[in-house]
């Protein structure tokens, strides 16, 4: 009995710490998602060019934006409808995640 319960514990353990390190070391918008040592930041950006027409009425825009620390950062993220040009734009990031944006006057 005492055996079954160690191998049950170091299953748990090893596929525990596997879980962690893959969401740490892999940089996957879903992993980021996930993972909870992953800090929240919003980055702002502004809309240039007209973004990809994925279908189905969603557009993809790919854009380069700074955090409130001044640190420069790509994100990639979709919008319903095409986005106002020189629009400013908060996004609510987990590393490569975006949870959400909204139009913002700076």
């Amino acid at each position: 009995m005492r055996k079954a319960l160690i191998i049950i514990l170091t299953i748990v353990t090893a596929t525990v710490g596997l879980i962690f390190l893959f969401t740490m070391l892999v940089q996957h918008e879903f992993a980021d998602q996930l993972n909870p040592f992953v800090p929240e930041e919003d980055v702002y950006v502004i809309v240039e060019g007209e973004g990809e027409e994925l279908g189905s009425g969603r557009v993809e825009y790919t854009l380069t934006g700074s955090t409130e620390d001044g640190e420069e950062r790509e994100v990639t993220f979709t919008a319903s409808a095409p986005l106002r040009e020189g629009a400013t734009l908060r996004l609510e990031t987990k590393r490569t995640y975006v949870k959400s944006w909204e139009e913002v006057d700076l």
